[in-house]
């Protein structure tokens, strides 16, 4: 079967700049021209320079290595495996595809910020390799696509390629977060998404499964992926399920998501009990999943429906809301610790937020009080934010009319939650970009 060529539009656009085959091929110096100008680069690794693999592995390797700051190289090596894929008279092995399709997702992160112009492969529904000859300028998605197109086109020579199904996985978690980050979060916006999450669990299952039958020796030789790789994926992948929960459409169709990520986290958590940053991980997940529920019991306080089929939402949803809750307030001061100052704030948003729900249970309600402004007091002497105000009110929580203190009530939740946010956004959990060159989307500024 002959090897697919990459969409045109990402290869052959006059406007992209490129190597000069006939002055500045790889293979031929350890310095290469990345432009039209003939501007060129060092190749950080010493290979022969009849060795057109060596010569390409050692520009992807500079690349990784260098500040990231410009597309210029990445050009140049999608450019060289261009080159090489139409010149290959037998297969190539899978590190030039991860090598190809790596390049094209992180050109993504320096494409414009718009929307693909491209249409769908139909044999892939919802989320499909972008093919064009327009000659259009290529968007952050068309690039993602690509790349999945390379890594799907080298897995059918390889399906067992451990590497390949890694970097389909987060690259199809890019693309969730990309579009999760730049829609309105409508059904029509989102709908793509489950089939790419869906890939994206599919891919790391075999991946998972194919990297715990090898030994210590055989996970060196045979794979670049490791442990640690697997686990930076799991927690991306927990983000993202987080970030669905805001998107009833998808979290209404798919609830088996969480039930996957959960029971994932938890026998992670299980084999590694000394790995206590999962159980901050697993602990958010379950703040997350107890946000949608809380949103429907508040309307107790809010609504004047008073119907049985009413009721007895309001009431599963407080029910549910507590569980989670309390979930995540086990884990979290199980991993609470003097090093990590920005979870006082988040451990103080759950018991904010179970004390809110706890109406009929007045004195553990007060104790989730004091023990929140307790945290927020000293999360505040620690710097890491002013929660004077928030302080206050839960000092005079029970002060003034019933509606005073639901509005109290409420304002408190949404501070406590506002500082959450605030923190969570500047303080990655886990580093998703020192290792890997994927874009992460969810952590990228808006333009």
């Amino acid at each position: 079967m002959p090897a697919k060529r990459r969409p045109q539009g990402l290869a052959k656009s006059s406007k992209r700049k490129r190597v000069d085959d006939s002055s500045s091929s790889i293979r031929t110096s350890s310095k290469v021209a990345v432009d039209d100008q003939q501007e060129t680069v060092e190749i950080a690794e010493d290979v022969d320079a009849d060795d057109e693999l060596g010569q390409l592995y050692a520009l992807y390797s500079t690349y990784i290595n260098s500040t990231r700051e410009s597309p210029k190289l990445l050009h140049a090596i999608v450019h060289e495996c261009d080159r090489q894929l139409r010149n290959a008279s037998q297969p190539l092995p899978p590190k030039f595809h991860k090598v190809y399709a790596e390049s094209l997702s992180m050109l993504s992160v320096f494409a414009k910020k718009k929307k693909s112009s491209k249409p769908h492969n139909k044999t892939i529904p919802e989320e499909s390799v972008a093919s064009s000859s327009s000659g259009t300028t290529d968007s952050p998605e068309d690039f993602l696509l690509a790349a999945i197109e390379r890594a799907e086109i080298a897995l059918e020579t390889y399906p067992k390629s451990i590497d390949l199904l890694a970097l389909r996985c987060e690259t199809f978690l890019s693309l969730v977060e990309l579009k999760l980050k730049h829609s309105s979060k409508s059904s029509k916006d989102v709908e793509g998404c489950i089939y790419s999450i869906q890939s994206a669990i599919n891919d790391y299952d075999k991946a998972h499964d194919l990297f715990t039958t090898l030994n210590i020796e055989e996970k060196s030789s045979q794979t670049e992926v490791t442990d640690d790789r697997l686990l930076r994926i799991l927690t991306r992948m927990s983000k993202v399920f987080e970030t669905t929960l805001e998107t009833e459409f998808i979290s209404a169709r798919c609830p088996e998501y969480y039930t996957w990520i959960e029971t994932h986290l938890q026998t992670e958590l299980s084999l590694n009990p000394s790995l206590s940053i999962l159980k901050r991980i697993l602990g958010e997940l379950y703040l997350a999943r107890a946000n949608p529920y809380l949103a429907i019991s508040e309307m107790r306080f809010e609504s004047d429906d008073s119907s049985e089929e009413s009721r007895n939402e309001e009431e599963e949803a407080l029910a549910s809301a507590q569980e989670f809750l309390r979930k995540a307030l086990l884990l979290l001061l199980e991993y609470e610790s003097s090093a990590d100052r920005q979870i006082l704030v988040l451990i103080a948003e759950a018991q904010v937020s179970l004390g809110n729900l706890l109406t009929d249970d007045e004195k553990e309600q007060e104790s989730l009080y004091e023990q929140a402004i307790v945290r927020l007091e000293k999360a505040q002497d620690l710097g890491v934010g002013d929660y004077s105000e928030m302080i206050s009110e839960l000092k005079g929580e029970h002060d003034g009319d019933d509606d005073d203190d639901d509005d109290e009530q409420d304002l408190n939740d949404s501070e406590v939650e506002a500082a959450f946010l605030e923190y969570d956004s500047e303080d990655e959990v886990v580093d998703l970009d020192d290792e890997d060159g994927v874009p992460d989307f969810d952590s990228e500024d808006e333009d």
